[in-house]
């Protein structure tokens, strides 16, 4: 190979591997939202379940006659 030969592959892998970067940088943007919609979907879910169990032992406290 020559130098020109081996300055156009050169100059060619360093376009894969900027592209390569684009395409991680936005795979971990879109991964870092999914995270945060993941962790508010998990907090409503334990806030849900929370209330229905206070739902619940309030409706047996009651059904006892307890208050």
């Amino acid at each position: 190979m020559n130098n020109k030969q081996v300055n156009e592959y050169r100059e060619e892998l360093k376009e894969r591997v900027m592209r390569i970067e684009t395409i991680t940088e936005r795979m971990e943007s879109h991964l870092g939202k999914l995270n945060d919609r993941t962790a508010k979907l998990e907090g409503w879910r334990n806030w849900m379940i929370g209330g229905m169990a206070m739902f619940g032992f309030l409706l047996g406290i009651f059904k006892l006659g307890v208050l």
